[in-house]
């Protein structure tokens, strides 16, 4: 809940994010850079400038891929010995960022994915790079595929002109014409073979033309580069030729000074270095530790199965999702069947993989966790059994949202101190988050599932590893802090820097710290929480402040999806159920290991000869819910329960008899008159009445019984056409009914001696309609007479106030019965000091 130590908390978050927005124009290289095009413009305008060269992209195809040029500012650095920050690249036109556009061949890929500029050189036709202003800053043609650009002109000084200029749209009078190089060679004719169009054989190099700029305007480029070379085409069937007379651009380049024709993809600017081998070596032991704990878990009954495949199946499903759609928007045109097919698998397989890893690492960290007493484990119980108008899940987000912003500030504090920016990196091909149609989509599958990974994985599972096997506290934070600072430094972002390797994990040390001691002192939801704000945050950035109503939708959008968890936290906070009024959850595994625990002192034949006289499954029919259970506190015990469903001479439901039976002492003492009495019963329920029940077999066990037994027994009847019920009580606790929400006693007509204390007694049954929607509980003393650790008993009159509690309006008897015994079970701390028996009936 929130504290003073919150509030400390709320403070630092706020000055983390007033760091971040500080720093940001200094560390951020997409600070007043946003993307300005979205892929679908970019796309546009490259197939106008197609025609405008000559050619028609309808034959082939086209694709984007947004690149990031580090390496370019990097030499910046170097040959002008000056630092400048992103800020200042992007409001003077350097070209830091580009879309790398691809006009190629269909079908023509390999199947291996080796980026774009890989899938150029191997069957593109042209690239053209467009700078984020939205100029045309390259054109470079293919070395393997021929130059598909035709541009008809006589005078070579006008056409330069007009490409420069009214197609690539740079002006000229901002530029002055130093010098053409003239290296055009002799030009052959051309050849037609069967009426296709062919080019002429002639020399790889051509005319040149370079402008250089005069203006004042720092925005454009320094210099323009245009080499044309002359061709001859033949258009025509054999016997039907027209020959044309023009150019191909072999280059164009519109950069500055320092700028190299080709601009590299994206580098992390980390290298391989002895942290790195220590990472790699880590990551692998932090792998197979994450198998062989949760193997181990597994093997013992430790997991629940929803939870291990909801997250299986999610992050497999985010991990396969993410990379198919980039890949279907990118790539996919270009490959043929096989390709696609190959492709996919190793999509496929990866996700599988990654899901594989957390899943295992889940059900570890979980059995680590309950055995730790971790803080909010009860919250991620109540979100997996739906309760999610909860209060402390509320104060676990607004807490996680101050957490992120303190990790947001971390990071560019740590950055900044480091002289290093960082850029976006969502993919091994670097920024590709905006060549994908459904980009908002997968930006938040990417920042799901790399949340789910960091948390779980690299802090979580790590900070319960180190605590389980470090006795000393201090030193297993200290080591928590340590190791999650080099995992989530290398797996744990989307983004990437241009230090090293050392500088990140320093930056990673600090962040780890900040989020360590949060788990330690909130929880998990706390966390993930903070660490998806931190992702989401810095994943927007490049959409964000865009003049594109196409770009910056999606962070408009995105920034509302951060915005609705915090407003749903304090919501909930405000308005929520306290987690103490849900009840704790205990997981199906605890009960089972609770229930083996337990001493073995009966022998096996007599527990199993005692439950094969209760029925397996419930009766089912129509106008009724039943179920029932019996809880033994040894291995065999003296309760015994039945219920028997009549039916008619033409075979239509005639009455559900139901019977709970308590015998006086505990384990096979009470087990065998238990056993014997089942059968009496069971011989009389089908069709006699409750009080004539219990009077016909008084004698026959008093007979039976020593003198230190004694048999307690409720017996009811529903008649399911008249709706009368009838219940009779020997000595045993009272029926309880549920009607319009108030519970209450059934009150029974005396006598009510025990069975086994007079040979003959007269029971008396009480008679009354039930309604729609009642509810009849039977049970044993078991539930009342529970004990918790301080010595306290659950009581009688807790029993209806219970059953009170329970939403039965909504839950069937079978989830009634269940909550009834998780709540017997969580307050004697598995230690029963009676059977405990109930039959729950809902009308």
């Amino acid at each position: 809940m929130i504290n003073k130590q919150s509030y400390i908390l709320f403070l630092l978050g706020v000055a983390g994010f007033a760091a971040f927005i500080l720093l940001r124009p200094y560390i951020d290289i997409n600070s007043s850079g946003a993307i300005e095009e979205s892929r679908t413009q970019v796309e546009a305008r490259i197939e106008q400038v197609a025609g405008m060269l000559g050619f028609s992209t309808d034959s082939l195809e086209v694709t984007s891929i947004r690149q990031q040029h580090t390496s370019y500012m990097s030499l910046l650095e170097d040959t002008l010995g000056e630092k400048y920050t992103p800020q200042y690249l992007n409001e003077n036109g350097i070209h830091i960022q580009s879309w790398f556009s691809i006009i190629g061949i269909k079908g023509g890929g390999n199947g291996i994915l080796t980026g774009p500029n890989g899938l150029f050189n191997s069957n593109g036709r042209l690239a053209i790079r467009t700078s984020n202003q939205g100029n045309i800053i390259r054109i470079q043609e293919s070395e393997d595929f021929p130059n598909p650009t035709f541009i008809k002109g006589e005078s070579i000084e006008e056409l330069a002109a007009r490409v420069t200029g009214s197609i690539l749209g740079y002006n000229l009078e901002e530029y002055r014409l130093v010098d053409i190089e003239d290296s055009l060679s002799a030009v052959d004719e051309g050849q037609v073979s069967g009426g296709v169009l062919e080019e002429t054989e002639e020399a790889e190099t051509g005319l040149e033309f370079n402008w250089r700029r005069i203006s004042s305007n720092t925005s454009t480029p320094e210099f323009l580069t245009l080499n044309l070379e002359h061709v001859v085409k033949e258009f025509g069937a054999p016997g039907n030729f027209r020959t044309e007379f023009g150019y191909k651009i072999n280059s164009f380049s519109a950069k500055n000074e320092f700028e190299p024709f080709v601009l590299p993809d994206f580098n992390t600017g980390n290298s391989i270095s002895a942290l790195a081998i220590i990472f790699f070596v880590t990551i692998f032991v932090l792998t197979i530790l994450a198998f062989i704990l949760g193997l181990t878990n597994i093997f013992k009954g430790k997991v629940e199965w929803k939870r291990v495949l909801f997250l299986f199946g999610t992050i497999s499903l985010g991990i396969y999702g993410w990379r198919a759609l980039f890949f279907m928007d990118t790539y996919a045109p270009f490959f043929q069947g096989a390709g696609v097919f190959g492709l996919n698998l190793n999509a496929i397989l990866l996700g599988l993989v990654i899901g594989l890893y957390l899943a295992m690492a889940y059900v570890g960290w979980e059995a680590l966790a309950r055995a730790q007493k971790h803080n909010q484990i009860e919250v991620i119980d109540a979100t997996w059994q739906r309760k999610f108008f909860v209060r402390e899940t509320g104060s676990a987000l607004i807490h996680g949202f101050a957490l992120g912003a303190l990790v947001i500030g971390l990071f560019a504090i740590g950055v900044y101190l480091g002289g290093n920016y960082f850029f976006q990196a969502d993919s091994q091909f670097g920024f590709t988050e905006p060549s994908i149609s459904f980009n908002l989509l997968t930006l938040n599958m990417s920042a799901w599932t790399i949340t789910w990974l960091v948390v779980i994985v690299q802090i979580a599972f790590v900070y319960a590893l180190i605590h389980q096997w470090v006795s000393n506290r201090w030193l297993a934070f200290a080591l928590s802090v340590i190791f999650c600072g080099l995992f989530i430094g290398s797996l744990g972002r989307l983004h990437a820097t241009s230090g090293s390797f050392f500088e990140d994990y320093l930056t990673f040390l600090l962040i780890a710290l900040a989020v360590i001691a949060a788990y330690k002192e909130y929880g998990i939801l706390t966390v993930a929480t903070g660490w998806w704000v931190f992702i989401s945050v810095y994943t927007l950035l490049p959409y964000w402040g865009s003049t594109s109503i196409q770009v910056a939708y999606v962070g408009w959008v995105q920034a509302f999806i951060i915005a609705g968890p915090l407003i749903y936290g304090f919501i909930t906070y405000k308005f929520g159920i306290p987690l103490s009024e849900i009840g704790n959850y205990i997981p199906e595994y605890e009960e089972r290991i609770a229930q083996h625990l337990r001493v073995e002192r009966e022998i096996e034949i007599a527990r199993e000869s005692q439950y094969k006289l209760m029925p397996v499954q419930p009766p089912k029919g129509e106008g009724f819910d039943v179920y029932g259970f019996f809880l033994p506190s040894f291995e065999v015990g003296g309760d015994y329960f039945d219920y028997v469903l009549s039916k008619n001479k033409d075979g239509t439901d005639k009455a559900l008899t139901m019977a709970v039976v308590d015998v006086s002492g505990k384990a096979m003492r009470a087990a065998m008159p238990a056993i014997f009495t089942s059968g009496l019963l069971l011989s009389r329920m089908k069709e006699d009445e409750p009080a004539e029940i219990l009077t016909e077999v008084s004698e026959p066990i008093f007979q039976r019984t020593d003198k230190r037994t004694f048999i307690t027994c409720v017996i009811a009847r529903y008649d399911l056409q008249t709706k009368q019920f009838s219940v009779a009580n020997a000595g045993h606790c009272k029926a309880i009914i549920k009607r319009n929400g108030k519970a209450d006693f059934i009150q029974t007509p005396d006598p009510r001696y025990p069975l086994g204390l007079k040979p003959v007694v007269q029971y008396q049954s009480h008679d009354f309609k039930l309604k729609k929607g009642d509810l009849i509980l039977l049970y044993s003393d078991g539930l009342p007479e529970a004990v918790n650790e301080k010595g306290e008993r659950f009581g009688f009159d807790e029993v209806p106030a219970l059953l009170e509690r329970i939403d039965t309006e909504n839950l069937s008897a079978s989830e009634v019965a269940q909550e009834i015994k998780r709540t017997v079970q969580k307050f004697s701390n598995y230690q029963l000091v009676d059977d405990t028996t109930i039959i729950c009936l809902k009308v």
